[in-house]
């Protein structure tokens, strides 16, 4: 195996995703390194969808237990993961007359886990017991880790051990990427100390930790800004795992990521007195950090000795100091970086491309941005949403609605799917102009997309019914952000709402709104509603 692509094999082993525009990799190159990937237990493969898979099967299971979530409670979360199973569901799944499948299963639990609010967990785990009791199925080390990681995520951690001593009991294959999942799953919850346990537990359950295991440790406790834990972790068992390139970046990555760039700097410093050289990546980090951190003329010192070095930059190191120039409004400092990237063969990609249109809409130069919108998809730079959403922002301070609609035919001919927030925008602005049925038709659209609607989504709604005093449909709206999407509401929506109601003499509906907001713990009780509740 050559050296480039044992580097990118051991880079890619630790869980860092680089575009293919930060590593110029030759074709032979390139498929040596997908033939050796192919073997490796990565953190975020999923389960290909062959033979066995059935999307709608899939739906099918996914609709009846957000159905089930809906119309009942399973009770107390406090229960072991073998008391979650509910003859009701159990009836109903089977039923469904579905051949059930390890794809299958890690298919319905990944989608389960897929959303932001309200997962339907306690579903999701009886569903996987009740499959794991079917005559003739058995778990796949995939399935069992898709749930760890759904459990994971709803902070179920006693359940995800329950599930991790099961799969040592019945010999399933534990590896490097179950114990990565628990990590990362603490790590996000904000549980440092209970991350390096999972890692310190791993020859517990017959998975010898090695030098990767350790730079993925680091890693998820760097990408949660956990880097005073990452960096005593180092410390201690640095001796055993020898540091290298990979693993000081990390730590540097951590520590930007805590917004600590002096530390940053001195873990640098230190690698380079180590002997081991920094790569484009260490020095990308780094300039990016400087850059955000408002320090242009330090990041532009380090770009320079990255240059004498022998270093050469990528897409991604001018890409951080033309954001930086962005955000501060130096459009033409962002053209001349842009330009000195070109002559360094570097070419741009999506995010250099979006960067440049942002540019132009700050300086409300929207010919210029949708020249560049077209340049990008001539050069073969597929765009993304965030391509289209400042342009959108431009257009709708304007009130153009006829090149609203051009710009969204165009967005989808370009087979680019709008996201939350390019419906937002385009809802806004209908609703300034007061055209409803613009907005209720964006709104079915974002739905049939299966485009998650988010706090800003429900404002513009209830705004655009409280233009003309519908409050009845701001109410029903307003319940089904905050009960059924779990959606927390912001004081000015809330105030919203209870105004209308008060206008519409809907006292009852306004108590009642008031008593649930006070019993979620969203909103205090107003003192007039509880002077009125005395009286």
């Amino acid at each position: 195996m050559t050296i480039q692509v044992k580097r990118i094999q051991r880079f890619l082993s630790t869980g860092h995703l680089f575009t293919p525009s930060e590593c110029r990799i030759r074709p032979a190159t390139r498929t040596q390194v997908f033939r050796k990937c192919s073997t490796m237990q990565n953190l975020d493969d999923k389960p290909e969808k062959g033979p066995e898979f059935d999307y709608q099967a899939v739906q099918k299971f996914h609709s009846l237990l957000k159905d089930h979530q809906r119309r009942s409670s399973m009770g107390e979360a406090g229960r072991t993961q073998n008391s979650f199973f509910d003859p009701n569901l159990s009836s109903d799944l089977s039923r469904l007359s579905v051949n059930i499948s390890p794809v299958l299963v890690e298919q319905v639990t990944q989608k389960c886990c897929s959303v932001r609010y309200g997962i339907p967990w306690r579903e999701a785990l009886a569903f996987f017991n009740w499959a794991g009791s079917q005559k003739g199925y058995t778990h796949s080390p995939a399935a069992y880790n898709e749930m760890l990681d759904l459990l994971g995520k709803v902070k179920q951690f006693s359940l995800a051990w329950d599930l991790m001593d099961e799969m040592k009991k019945e010999n399933i294959l534990i590896t490097i990427k179950s114990f990565s999942i628990l990590v990362r799953r603490y790590a996000r919850a904000d549980m440092a100390t209970e991350a390096i346990y999972a890692f310190n537990r791993m020859e517990d359950y017959g998975c010898q930790p090695d030098s990767v295991a350790f730079a993925i440790v680091l890693s998820m406790l760097c990408r949660k800004r956990l880097a005073d834990e990452a960096q005593a972790l180092f410390e201690r068992l640095r001796n055993r795992f020898k540091p290298d390139t990979v693993i000081y970046t990390t730590l540097i990555h951590g520590w930007c990521r805590a917004y600590n760039i002096n530390k940053a700097q001195s873990v640098f410093e230190e690698m380079k007195e180590e002997g081991i050289q920094p790569n484009v990546y260490t020095y990308s980090i780094l300039i990016e950090c400087l850059c955000r951190d408002n320090k242009l003329n330090e990041a532009e010192d380090v770009f320079n000795e990255m240059i004498d070095s022998g270093c050469s930059p990528n897409t991604v190191t001018f890409n951080a100091l033309i954001r930086a120039h962005v955000k501060a409004d130096r459009r033409e400092k962002a053209l001349q970086v842009h330009n000195q990237m070109k002559r360094f063969g570097c070419l741009p990609d999506l995010i250099t491309y979006n960067f440049l249109i942002e540019s132009h809409c700050r300086d409300e130069k929207l010919d210029h941005a949708l020249k560049l919108l077209d340049q990008m998809a001539s050069k073969g730079v597929h765009p993304n949403p965030s391509s289209f959403n400042p342009i959108f922002k431009c257009i709708s301070q304007l009130k153009d609605v006829n090149a609203a609609q051009r710009l969204f035919s165009k967005m989808k001919d370009l087979n680019c799917a709008p996201n939350v927030v390019t419906y937002n925008v385009l809802m806004d602005m209908f609703s300034q102009i007061k055209s409803t049925d613009m907005v209720l038709k964006l709104r079915r659209e974002m739905e049939q997309s299966g485009c998650e609607a988010n706090i800003n989504t429900y404002r513009i709604l209830i705004a655009t019914f409280g233009q003309f005093g519908h409050w009845n449909q701001m109410y029903k709206l307003f319940k089904e952000m905050a009960e059924e999407k779990c959606i927390r509401p912001t004081p000015t929506v809330y105030k919203m709402v209870l105004d209308e109601l008060r206008k519409a003499g809907q006292m009852q509906k306004h108590e009642e709104l008031v008593d649930k907001m006070d019993a979620k713990g969203y909103f205090k009780r107003p003192w007039e509603a509880k002077s009125r509740t005395k009286r």
